[in-house]
């Protein structure tokens, strides 16, 4: 736009690959997906359709400076919504840190398309999927992701 690109979900992208950069080789064994992921698990339509089991790197397993990447990808999205909401959220979602999963596929960078990675704990739900150009088809690549609560999810209603 008038010279500026613009990039929406970046801050987004950049946490989570922050994240998963901080992991050790180990740590990203455990937590890379033997499943390609093409695009988000919790797409329009599939409301309420959290998998049943957590799959991934359980955050327990991290030192203090890894857990705080996590809550620091967790933020991004936490934090488009009111600030005293947003702590409160934020809060929950850290209090549950250790029962929460990370896991990804295709490469940590998250800047290939086809690159996925997910934030899964007993209440967040966060997904990013790094896709093809939707607009434009030579840009090297777009980001989907959504945000969602496994319990709390839209009010709570089913």
């Amino acid at each position: 736009v008038n010279g500026t690109v613009l990039t929406p979900i970046n801050q987004e992208r950049e946490a989570f690959a922050a994240m998963l950069a901080g992991l050790t080789e180990e740590q990203r064994a455990v937590a890379k997906s033997p499943e390609t992921r093409r695009d988000l698990v919790l797409t329009p339509q599939k409301n309420w359709m959290f998998p049943t089991t957590y799959t991934g790197l359980q955050c327990k397993n991290l030192n203090a400076k890894q857990k705080k990447l996590v809550i620091n990808a967790i933020r991004t999205y936490t934090g488009d919504v009111a600030d005293k909401d947003a702590a409160i959220i934020l809060a929950k979602y850290a209090s549950e840190l250790d029962d929460t999963y990370i896991t990804f596929s295709g490469t940590p960078g998250l800047a290939t398309r086809g690159d996925y990675a997910r934030i899964d704990g007993p209440h967040v739900w966060i997904e990013l999927s790094v896709q093809r150009g939707a607009v434009l088809r030579d840009e090297a690549y777009h980001v989907h992701s959504v945000w969602r609560d496994r319990v709390s999810d839209y009010g709570g209603t089913h």
